[in-house]
């Protein structure tokens, strides 16, 4: 899109959109417009205000179904942002109608629209014909594949068949494309219900599923397992029903009392919750990220702690590192953080030059060696022995300078403590926070003491 002159600071919100289908698909999966988005907006120094994701959606979808893109619209109402960037224009309508609905709202609040993989132009009449055209062949497409794919669905599911290969723990899919029980599976299914029915804390039942049955599920996982209504052999997705879909492995009664227990005991963190130091804050003992959480102390606390050993019992590290002592460890260290890291490695970089080069000497040395255990021996005359001579002498005083390392990135964190960052950093929203930390560091690592061992850059 042809775009307005966009202010200096420009709040840029993703939108992201992927069908069921679609997440298998390289380049279109969740995590690969994500990054592809991100990317493009830390290039252009762009903020980036919110990261709005409707997975499992299709663009046949009404678009007040898609939560995420009505919470983005309403960010765009608050006057929040400046431009709304996708990956493509089908990612975001396949309906003409909706479209022009949407665009009197952005223009009504002064807020633009981009995609990185194509280029349209909203400010003449061809290009709008363009858009036009674009968005109806995809709405035609989007219906027919739709209708056709409803037809398959409806019958697969009436006939008790998978719709495709994954299915539930206790599962497995046989020849004839059904589900039948595992029963050595099925036994942990059963159990990790009851546990969780007599003890009522998902956390709990994890860990006794862990330590009975060598089983590793996070509490995620764990809660999308209780609310698995094929464990009764019930199919209830997508306004498609069969209350004879599988065998069952818990009863309907049982599955319905866990269902008031998650309700009741339901803590869920609020949706947008952003975590400043999430994918950068990395556990030093098994280099896996930290995972955000929040405490509640009179106001809310954010900490960061290694799942690997919270939930998984795989590493060492059970303390919990809270945000604002990470903050504060960057605004008095990042420089010399930042000086010491660029000593190390320049005093690297020099050591790797001096061993290549007395590498290359070596080399020549041992040749000039072989040369005169040969003319000793006889094996070469006195000519050819000279004329080797020359060659092996003058690459020696010619040895040319090996081509150095290149150095990391340190310009976004150079030009970061150049500004007056710390004086607005309180300022600025959490995404903002983040993106901003994103865009000079690259990893902080922080042991089971809590200390902050060492950063990397760019």
């Amino acid at each position: 899109m042809k775009n307005k002159e966009l202010p200096p600071l420009v709040r840029v919100a993703l939108y992201i959109r992927v069908s069921g289908e679609e997440q298998k698909i390289k380049g279109l999966s969740l995590e690969a417009q994500q990054e592809r988005l991100e990317a493009y907006a830390r290039e252009k120094g762009w903020i980036v205000t919110g990261v709005y994701i409707d997975a499992a959606k299709t663009a046949r979808k009404n678009m007040h179904k898609r939560a995420e893109f009505q919470k983005m619209i309403e960010s765009v109402k608050r006057d929040e942002v400046d431009l709304l960037l996708f990956c493509r224009l089908d990612r975001w309508f396949r309906s003409v109608a909706d479209y022009y609905k949407v665009m009197e709202i952005l223009q009504a609040h002064g807020c633009d629209w981009k995609t990185i993989d194509e280029e349209y132009d909203t400010t003449s009449a061809n290009g709008r014909l363009y858009i036009n055209v674009k968005l109806s062949i995809a709405q035609n497409e989007a219906d027919i594949c739709g209708e056709r794919i409803d037809v398959v669905f409806d019958s697969k599911i009436a006939h008790g068949t998978v719709v495709s290969g994954s299915c539930p723990f206790g599962y497995r899919v046989n020849e004839e494309k059904r589900l039948k029980v595992v029963p050595e599976e099925a036994v942990i299914v059963q159990d990790a219900f009851s546990f969780f029915e007599s003890k009522v804390s998902q956390l709990a039942t994890v860990k006794h599923i862990r330590e009975t049955y060598g089983v590793n599920w996070c509490t995620a996982t764990f809660r999308r397992m209780l609310s698995e209504t094929l464990y009764t052999g019930i199919y209830d997705r997508g306004g498609r029903y069969n209350e004879n879909f599988c065998p069952a492995i818990i009863s309907k009664e049982q599955f319905d009392r866990v269902q008031v227990l998650l309700k009741r005991n339901a803590r869920s963190a609020p949706s947008g919750r952003v975590y400043i130091f999430t994918s950068i804050l990395k556990c030093a003992e098994c280099n896996h990220n930290m995972v955000g959480r929040i405490a509640y102390n009179g106001s809310e606390l954010y900490y960061y702690r290694c799942n690997q050993h919270f939930q998984r019992g795989r590493c060492s590290h059970k303390s919990e590192a809270r945000e604002d002592v990470i903050e504060k460890w960057l605004f008095d260290n990042l420089e010399s953080e930042l000086n010491r890291v660029r000593l190390e490695w320049e005093v690297k970089a020099a050591e790797k030059k001096k061993a290549a080069l007395r590498t290359d000497k070596a080399t020549l040395k041992r040749k000039l060696t072989k040369l005169k255990e040969l003319y000793v021996n006889e094996l070469i005359d006195i000519d050819e022995y000279k004329k080797d001579y020359e060659i092996y002498t003058a690459a020696l005083r010619q040895l040319p300078e090996p081509v150095a390392e290149a150095p990391p990135d340190f310009e976004a964190v150079e030009k970061l403590l150049q500004s007056d960052f710390k004086n607005i950093y309180e300022s600025l929203t959490r995404e903002e926070k983040r993106t901003l930390w994103r865009s000079a560091i690259s990893e902080i690592r922080i042991d089971s003491e809590n200390n902050i061992t060492g950063i990397s850059f760019g």
